[in-house]
């Protein structure tokens, strides 16, 4: 068949698209479990959305939202930095955190018949994070390096300088990551307190979609997450 290559082909009727169905449920604790059945793959993705981030940061303590979410990795009651990463690789998975103004979301990628310790991991790291002295000092640190790298990145700078013209003094106008002195202000029982305020059931949300029926969705998370209190 000849093909006329001087003009664009007509272009096809517009294909349709069914969103997903979304099952809703909540524990009694007042945390929401949200799932999408999608068995394409066996895999499943669980996502922790919980809605506080950076603008719940106190003034003069920018960045305690940011910093509080990286420590939630470095150790829980039973279990040490390492050994969570160890658990992380045995089950085929990394963890993600992202914070935004207004929520912090972490999460996990895993085969779907690794969803149930996936879920207890992630539970571990929320619920019952270590929060010790000595992974504050360095974590702190660190982000003190990191600011001072940024300096030097034209792209940082020129969002900083956004935000806060965009914003001024309103919440919106730092960056998650805040500033030298606000970080160097900030000890450790910032971060505990802001985890108790702030990482409650009732302010988050797992949502999980993949290859796992909604009713196993809510078995599981309600043996990860049913004595979140």
């Amino acid at each position: 068949m000849p093909v006329d290559r001087s003009r664009l082909p007509a272009p096809g009727p517009t294909p349709a698209f069914r969103f997903p169905h979304v099952d809703r449920g909540a524990l009694p604790n007042g945390m929401r479990v949200w799932s999408v059945r999608h068995s394409s793959l066996p895999v499943a993705t669980a996502m922790l959305l919980v809605r506080r981030g950076a603008s719940d940061d106190p003034v003069g303590k920018e960045g305690l939202a940011a910093l509080t979410t990286d420590m939630l990795d470095e150790g829980t009651g039973t279990q040490s930095a390492i050994e969570i990463h160890e658990v992380l690789a045995r089950i085929g998975t990394q963890l993600d955190s992202d914070i935004g103004p207004d929520a912090t979301v972490l999460t996990l990628t895993a085969l779907s018949r690794f969803l149930g310790p996936a879920l207890g991991l992630l539970a571990d790291l929320v619920v019952r994070p270590s929060l010790r002295e000595d992974d504050f000092a360095r974590v702190r640190q660190l982000r003190l390096h990191r600011l001072m790298q940024l300096k030097d990145v034209p792209g940082a700078v020129a969002d900083r300088a956004f935000m806060r013209l965009l914003y001024g003094s309103h919440p919106y106008g730092h960056t998650p990551l805040g500033n030298e002195a606000s970080l160097g202000s900030l000890r450790l029982e910032d971060v505990q307190a802001h985890h108790r305020a702030c990482f409650r059931p009732a302010d988050t949300t797992l949502v999980v979609a993949g290859d796992c029926p909604p009713d196993v969705v809510m078995a599981l998370a309600t043996e990860a997450f049913g004595s979140w209190t």
